[in-house]
């Protein structure tokens, strides 16, 4: 028989990791927003996550993508990783209830930086699947670090609320 703490664990590891990926998918949709803005403006040329499909898709088939098969694969995996960020994110916070909104924010932009920082600094130019963002154009730079401020503030804002109301 379990014990009344394991449960207690078990709980809030459940409801941590729900609040973080349906904070992760809210948040990932509000980026996504400025993401494709910035791309309808021409501020930000390709994004990463159509380069990443286009690449994924040439690799796997040998041949080109097409432009609904990049942009259907783009989003999958766009969401997917966020949803799946937010999961991570909910589980690394899980100690962390009823915490004021603007703390949240800050621990979500801080979360979300990071993986700007490794993704564009580290893996995506890695794989060259494009140049670090040190080497980038500077619209497109500016472009993903507002869009990871703002899927990292979503994203600590709607995990902390999700998570306070499931431990209710």
């Amino acid at each position: 028989m379990l014990s009344t703490d394991a449960v207690a664990r078990a709980r809030t590891s459940l409801s941590s990791a729900i609040a973080g990926s349906i904070g992760g998918l809210v948040a990932t949709l509000a980026m996504s927003v400025i993401m494709l803005g910035a791309r309808l403006v021409g501020l930000s040329g390709q994004l990463p996550p159509e380069r990443i499909a286009r690449d994924a898709i040439a690799e796997a088939t040998g041949r080109a993508a097409h432009e609904d098969e990049e942009h259907a694969v783009a989003a999958l995996t766009h969401v997917g990783f966020g949803t799946f960020a937010g999961t991570l994110y909910g589980l690394l916070t899980m100690g962390l209830r009823r915490i004021p909104t603007g703390v949240a924010a800050a621990l979500g932009a801080t979360y979300a930086t990071a993986i700007w920082l490794v993704s564009y600094q580290g893996w995506v130019p890695a794989l060259h699947i494009m140049p670090p963002a040190s080497q980038d154009r500077p619209g497109r730079v500016a472009t993903m670090l507002v869009a990871h401020w703002v899927y990292g503030i979503g994203l600590g804002i709607v995990t902390g609320r999700m998570r306070d109301q499931l431990l209710r």
